[in-house]
């Protein structure tokens, strides 16, 4: 399981630009560290004025699994998943960070994600799996026994790339589209 933190750190003496904003372009590649696995990418984080802030999206390798069960009674999924379970992605973002910190001279922000943290743990970066292409879809993203329904999404990714899935989602949904507006079955 790949699980997502942000961090965030002061760049006192580097600017950042008050408005830039794009996809990450920058990344820290920690990935074959045995104890602690981490990939890292540099998000611009747009604020409108000049912050010296850097923010980081951490993929980690999180031995944890969430799972869903049915709830006959109001005819929904559950998801079966505890805050505590954020600890390992969460140590292993600090142990890299804790590094590029010392390296750097920069320091975390305890501002940005309230309750003076500097880690946000309550969210996952491009969710990925749950329609398989190819398993759950044909290998056009047409659902199995469904006609007329298309999965386009991150679902159709089963797991980690190991890189931000942005550019292969994208991808993936043009070349199913392209194919669906010619066959739609």
């Amino acid at each position: 399981m790949r699980s997502g933190v942000r961090g965030g750190a002061n760049h006192l003496w580097d600017t950042v630009g008050a408005n830039q904003a794009t996809m990450p372009a920058l990344g820290i590649d920690d990935w074959d560290n045995a104890a602690n696995p981490v990939f890292a990418e540099i998000a611009p984080l747009p604020m409108g004025f000049e912050h010296w802030i850097s923010m980081y999206l951490a993929i980690t390798r999180n031995p944890e699994r969430g799972h869903f069960t049915y709830d006959a009674a109001s005819d929904s999924a559950r998801l079966q998943w505890r805050r505590d379970q954020n600890t390992p992605s969460v140590q292993a973002a600090k142990c890299l960070f804790g590094r590029v910190n010392r390296a750097n001279f920069t320091i975390y922000r305890y501002d940005l994600f309230g309750d003076n943290k500097a880690f946000a743990d309550n969210f996952t970066y491009h969710p990925l799996g749950g329609c398989v292409l190819g398993e759950a879809t044909d290998v056009y993203g047409r659902a199995k026994g469904y006609q007329g329904l298309y999965v386009v999404d991150s679902s159709l990714i089963p797991g980690s790339l190991g890189v931000n899935p942005f550019v292969t989602i994208t991808a993936l949904a043009e070349r199913n589209m392209s194919r669906i507006l010619t066959d739609p079955r």
